[in-house]
């Protein structure tokens, strides 16, 4: 059976996100996010399982995160 820090951990690796691109959108330190993911912090786990789900990833994008040249207008 998995906690809900190792289900964050799993949605964050899925996503391919880093701790520190997390960390910053939640606005807290890499550390404490690692933090949270380890349980350490488990009133914060929900509101970051939230965050990670909502984070579009370069994986996430169509056109594979890179501006084509003569598309801007």
């Amino acid at each position: 059976m998995s906690t809900r820090a190792e289900d964050l951990r799993s949605l964050r690796l899925q996503k391919r996100l880093t701790q520190e691109e997390v960390a910053q959108k939640f606005k807290v330190s890499q550390a404490y996010y690692s933090a949270i993911e380890r349980g350490k912090k488990p009133s914060e786990v929900s509101p970051a399982l939230h965050i990670v789900n909502g984070m579009r990833t370069r994986t996430d994008r169509t056109d594979g995160g890179e501006k084509k040249a003569g598309r801007e207008k």
